[in-house]
């Protein structure tokens, strides 16, 4: 075939007409490109509107994280009423996701006095995102919890999708908490530097000491992990540092694991009659409990590890720490 044939043929007409049509593409997704695209100014305006219904003015604050379970992504004070509008990343979701939300966070007198909207923005892997209701939201406002800490403990659990309700409390707390630290009002984290804290809630978790028998009663609020939400466990230790009672108050276990964890653990035994190095006994070769991997070997292994984990890790923490809570209890009295 001769070139001037080929510039007659079909073949050449067939390239020049998809040429055209991959030009004419390109330059129709450049166009639909820049009048779709949407910056991070227009998405904050976005939020501020579906969140107050107009526009307001905003001053930035500078974003700290000041909870364990939650990352600030962003956060504003609103001129207008003195608010702060956070944008908080809450963890422990299913399969160790997150939830982002946009949370109002009131403040009157200098104290944080409710939270307001809360509007979900992105999730991480949370299939049951859409089994989230509008009224699951508005719970937070409606229905505040002591010193608005939210807990799926606290009734605050949507039906189908429970991971998903905690990664939402924890990004509410984490607003909660943020905006207390700007305001000087940020609680002392009495057990930050206690040992085996990882996976338990030091927020939520309290203690009791009794002067006359030393003993010490730990309520204890773990984290959620994997597909264990959070547990609610009593734990009082006596005075040579052994647990003398274990009680689970509420099963962080979801779905049918519940039935699946070592019944030991479930009431208790398991842990009762030992002190820190008795539970350390539990695990194999001499691991400590610094990850899941730690139970490997273990008796723990069961259809319900990650709630047997929990669990385990709460008993570590009392044991372990009764000594530093009878220290500070007795340190206090000598001060009175």
């Amino acid at each position: 075939m001769s070139v001037k044939e080929f510039f007659k043929g079909n073949v050449f007409k067939c390239l020049i007409a998809l040429l055209c049509v991959l030009l004419v593409s390109g330059i129709f997704l450049t166009v639909m490109n820049s009048l779709l695209y949407v910056t991070d100014e227009e998405r904050f305006e976005r939020a501020i509107n579906k969140i107050y219904g107009k526009s307001v003015k905003t001053e930035s604050v500078q974003v700290a994280d000041y909870n364990s379970n939650a990352t600030i992504n962003e956060a504003y004070k609103i001129k207008d009423d003195g608010n702060y509008l956070v944008k908080s990343t809450g963890k422990g979701g299913f399969e160790n996701g997150t939830v982002t939300c946009w949370v109002v966070v009131k403040v009157k007198g200098g104290k944080v006095s409710g939270v307001g909207k809360v509007v979900i923005d992105s999730n991480k892997s949370q299939s049951y995102i859409s089994k989230i209701s509008q009224s699951f939201l508005n719970s937070f406002e409606s229905n505040p919890a002591a010193d608005f800490y939210f807990t799926t403990a606290d009734g605050y659990l949507t039906s189908g999708a429970s991971m998903s309700s905690n990664a939402i409390c924890n990004a509410v707390n984490g607003a909660v908490d943020f905006v207390n630290a700007q305001l000087g009002n940020l609680a002392e984290d009495i057990y930050a530097d206690f040992m085996y804290v990882s996976n338990i809630n030091t927020k939520l978790t309290s203690h009791e000491y009794n002067a006359e028998t030393k003993e010490v009663v730990f309520h204890i609020a773990t984290n959620s992990f994997g597909n264990a939400v959070q547990f609610s466990i009593d734990v009082t230790v006596g005075e040579n540092g052994i647990i003398s009672d274990y009680t689970i108050t509420k099963n962080g276990s979801t779905g049918s694991y519940a039935s699946q964890m070592l019944p030991s653990v479930l009431d208790g035994t398991l842990f009762e009659g030992k002190d820190i190095d008795g539970i350390m006994a539990i695990l194999k070769d001499g691991a400590d409990l610094g990850s899941i991997g730690s139970l490997n070997g273990s008796e723990l292994i069961t259809g319900a590890t990650q709630s047997n984990y929990l669990c385990i890790s709460a008993a570590a923490f009392a044991a372990a720490n009764y000594q530093a809570v009878t220290e500070l209890e007795q340190g206090g009295e000598e001060n009175e």
